[in-house]
């Protein structure tokens, strides 16, 4: 998928942010994508195999320059106070998910309290955080993660908006659900460094009853065709956004018919499973390749949630989130 971006013209610069446990950049180009100003300017993160990820798509311009820091708890945000306008993270979800022993501030792995000390150092006017779903649930230190998140960006005197949101709902084969949690400052605030200008409420106000994410041409949803629409020959259709699921086999078929370049490594069709996987040669980093996916965030899921949280908070009249949502080229 071609991802360069372009600039919105009605934005007077671009949008610079810190990305924090930014793995392969997934959640940084989901909110490139709802708001084309948007620049991850420096990156932090520690895995070896994702920053040299993220250093190869900055190379072939796939991501803007940006420095590349190791580790969250050391990262100091003051130098960036005034620099950034956002903040967006997944931080790690092993403290939170529930395929594990769920001790969520008690687990040595939770960022949410650095996380939080960057916010309050570098003062983001908006920001967006990505867990899994687990975090809407008690572990063992007795309180949600979703819900001490919330707690203290209200105390930051952020307004807050949340939301559960899946891949299949931009049309991908699998769930992957996410909570995805928006923090927007007000202009009033005055401990904010900058914002473009004040918004008023009216520009952005949808109709009740209008849809959360309305005129965006982001999300390609799977249709099927209405009575009397003309079938298109399968061999005619090419590669959409995703790839089938695993036990879509006519949906693989037809895939490979159109291209066969496609067919996966390990679920070989024509010359049987490849060998020496994750040993040497090619398939050496495999295991890396598979932990930078599992972990990542689908970037359409990202700004589709990015954008129907926006448009929410948007539509009660908070200033900040009408500035998004102007940003984003939403329809008045």
């Amino acid at each position: 998928m071609n991802v360069a971006l372009h600039p919105v013209p009605n934005n007077p610069r671009p949008l610079h942010g810190i990305s924090l446990c930014t793995g392969g950049g997934g959640l940084d180009l989901g909110l490139e994508l709802a708001l084309p100003a948007a620049r991850s300017i420096v990156m932090v993160e520690r895995e070896a195999f994702a920053v040299a990820h993220l250093v190869a798509a900055i190379e072939q311009g796939f991501l803007a320059p940006a420095a590349i820091w190791s580790d969250v708890r050391t990262f100091d945000g003051r130098p960036w106070r005034g620099v950034v306008d956002f903040l967006i993270g997944g931080i790690p979800c092993q403290p939170h998910s529930l395929a594990g022993k769920k001790r969520g501030s008690l687990d040595e792995r939770d960022l949410w309290s650095p996380t939080r000390r960057i916010v309050v150092q570098a003062r983001p006017w908006f920001g967006l955080i990505e867990n899994v779903r687990g975090m809407l649930s008690a572990g063992a230190d007795e309180v949600a993660g979703a819900a001490r998140v919330l707690r203290d960006l209200r105390r930051l005197g952020y307004a807050v908006e949340c939301g559960l949101f899946t891949a299949a709902e931009t049309g991908s084969s699998h769930l992957r659900p996410r909570l995805f949690i928006l923090f927007v400052a007000d202009p009033d605030d005055s401990r904010q460094q900058r914002l473009v200008r004040r918004p008023r409420a009216q520009e952005f106000a949808p109709e009740r009853g209008e849809p959360a994410l309305a005129h965006t041409d982001l999300v390609e949803l799977r249709r099927e065709p209405s009575a009397g629409q003309q079938q298109v020959d399968e061999r005619d259709l090419a590669p959409g956004l995703y790839p089938p699921g695993p036990s879509d086999l006519d949906g693989w078929r037809r895939v490979l018919a159109h291209s066969p370049d496609l067919e996966p490594s390990v679920r070989r069709m024509a010359d049987g499973l490849a060998a020496r996987l994750d040993l040497s040669g090619p398939h050496a980093a495999r295991v890396d390749r598979l932990r930078l996916l599992g972990n990542g965030v689908v970037s359409l899921e990202g700004a589709y949630a990015f954008r129907t949280l926006v448009t929410r908070l948007a539509s009660t009249g908070h200033a900040g989130a009408v500035e998004l949502a102007r940003l984003m080229g939403a329809p008045a």
